[in-house]
């Protein structure tokens, strides 16, 4: 009998026209959206959220079917491209203006996904925020961040409490 052989496709391949050197730094610099904008979404978990706050993946105000529409929104945007995202309005992709009175979120809040000592992290050294919808209910959306492609989740924002309706 002979045996199977697997051919595991290599997933640098399917994004070969960026380097992936390293995870995100503080303050480095990444693409530009124009050089990622074909690319379809990749999701990492490092800066994740876990502080019990309604916007936090561990908050008490979810449940069982929060979840598995987070992971369906997640499946379902990971199979579109970030210039399609962009361009179709019912996604809501787009950056958060901490400028924007409807926005719950300042500065400091995002500051605080990446040090404890926020007052040594300047403006400039943070990433864009952006939010994008699930595609699941009407008030879920998600926020994170681009680099090199990969779109770093944060904040769950299952009750679209980051921009609130006008």
């Amino acid at each position: 009998m002979k045996k199977r052989k697997f051919n595991v496709p290599n997933p640098a391949l399917a994004i070969a026209n960026i380097e992936l050197v390293s995870k995100y730094q503080i303050g480095e610099k990444g693409y530009s959206f124009y050089d990622i904008k074909k690319l379809t979404p990749v999701f990492a978990f490092d800066y994740l959220s876990l502080e019990e706050s309604d916007l936090c993946f561990n908050s008490k105000n979810l449940n069982s079917k929060d979840f598995i529409g987070f992971l369906d929104g997640l499946k379902k945007i990971s199979k579109i491209p970030y210039e399609t995202l962009k361009n179709i309005p019912n996604y809501r992709f787009h950056s958060v203006d901490f400028d924007d009175s409807r926005v719950t979120l300042s500065r400091n809040d995002f500051r605080s996904i990446f040090t404890s000592k926020g007052e040594q992290l300047p403006d400039e050294a943070l990433p864009t925020l952006y939010q994008f919808d699930l595609q699941y209910v009407g008030a879920a959306r998600v926020c994170g961040f681009l680099y090199k492609g990969i779109f770093y989740l944060i904040w769950y924002d299952r009750h679209h409490n980051i921009y609130k309706s006008k």
